[in-house]
C-alpha cells in the first residue's frame, strides 16, 4: 500500500513554477537535491515553446542528459492544464486531460504507445479539480484563506491508480531554516492514508508568491518504479536556450547555472 500511494506523490507538484510564465526561452530553474545526502540528483528547466497556452519542462540528470520532458497545455484553465510527460528513464508516457467534465488518465508504453493503464473519472461539483502545475495557481488564489488558517481540499488525478484522489493543503511552519518563507503542507485528506504517506512541504516567497522550496517525493523516479525524496530549490532567471532545446544528448552548462544551496549546505555535502 505504501508504494501505491508513494506513486501518487510522484505526480503531484514538482512542476509548479510553470504558472509564472515569462516571454524568455526559459524562466525558471529547479535543482533537486537528495533530502538526506544533499547530493544533486537532477535539474528541471521551465521553458516557453512559442505557444501562449503551452509550457514545457525539461529534466536533466546531474550529468546534463535529458531524462524526461513534459508539455503542459493551459487552454482548459489555469488550474487544470492537460499534460503529456515522456519519462525517458522508464520508457513511459503519462497523459492527463480534462475534457467535457471528465478527467482522462493514461500511462502508455513509450515505444508502442499501447496503454498500460487507461481510465477516466467525472469531476464532481463539491470540490474543484486541480491538475499538475495548476496547483500553484490554486495556492495563490487561496493565499489569504490559507494564511487565515483554513484547510483547502481538491481532487487530483492520479494516473498510476486511474482515479481522482482528494488532497488538502494548509499553512504550516517551515521545517528548514528560513526567516522569510511562507510554508504550506500538502497531504492526503483521508486520515488513515495520511498516517501512511509523508506530506509534501512547499515554501513560498510571501512577497511575490513564488515557489522557492519543494521538499518531498519527486515525480522523477530511478527507472525501477522508485521515487526520490528531494529538496528542490527554485531560481527564477533566464535559462540558456540550449537547456530548453536539447534532446536526449548531454548538455554541458558549466558555470552558467548557480548553485542554489546555502554556504552551510555546501559545507555539509
Amino acid at each position: 500500500m505504501n508504494r501505491c500511494f508513494d506513486l501518487l506523490v510522484l505526480l503531484v507538484l514538482v512542476m509548479v513554477p510553470v504558472a509564472h510564465a515569462s516571454d524568455s526561452v526559459g524562466h525558471a530553474l529547479g535543482e533537486a537535491y537528495d533530502l538526506k545526502s544533499n547530493e544533486l540528483l537532477y535539474r528541471e528547466f521551465y521553458c516557453d515553446n512559442g505557444k501562449p497556452d503551452e509550457k514545457e519542462v525539461i529534466y536533466h540528470n546531474e550529468s546534463g542528459r535529458t531524462i524526461a520532458r513534459k508539455r503542459l497545455d493551459f487552454s482548459s484553465g489555469s488550474l487544470t492544464p492537460s499534460f503529456v510527460q515522456h519519462n525517458l528513464y522508464s520508457s513511459e508516457v503519462i497523459e492527463v486531460a480534462l475534457r467535457e467534465g471528465k478527467v482522462s488518465m493514461a500511462v502508455l508504453d513509450a515505444a508502442s504507445y499501447e496503454p498500460k493503464k487507461l481510465n477516466s473519472a467525472r469531476a464532481g461539483d463539491k470540490l474543484p479539480v486541480v491538475i499538475d502545475a495548476g496547483f500553484d495557481g490554486y495556492i495563490r488564489s487561496n493565499w489569504d484563506s490559507l494564511l487565515a488558517g483554513e484547510k483547502k481540499r481538491f481532487m487530483f488525478p492520479f494516473a498510476e491508480r486511474s482515479k481522482l484522489v482528494e488532497l488538502r493543503v494548509k499553512q504550516s511552519a517551515c521545517s528548514y531554516p528560513s526567516e522569510t518563507d511562507q510554508c504550506f503542507k500538502l497531504e492526503l485528506s483521508n486520515w488513515l492514508l495520511r498516517m501512511l504517506v509523508a506530506p509534501i512541504e512547499l515554501g513560498y516567497d510571501p512577497e511575490d508568491q513564488r515557489l522557492r522550496r519543494y521538499r518531498g517525493l519527486s515525480n522523477i523516479g530511478d527507472g525501477k518504479g522508485n521515487g526520490s525524496v528531494v529538496d528542490i530549490r527554485y531560481n527564477y532567471q533566464s535559462i540558456p536556450a540550449l537547456a530548453c532545446s536539447a534532446g536526449e544528448q548531454a548538455v554541458s552548462l558549466g558555470s552558467s547555472l548557480p548553485d542554489t544551496r546555502s554556504h552551510a549546505e555546501v559545507g555539509d555535502s
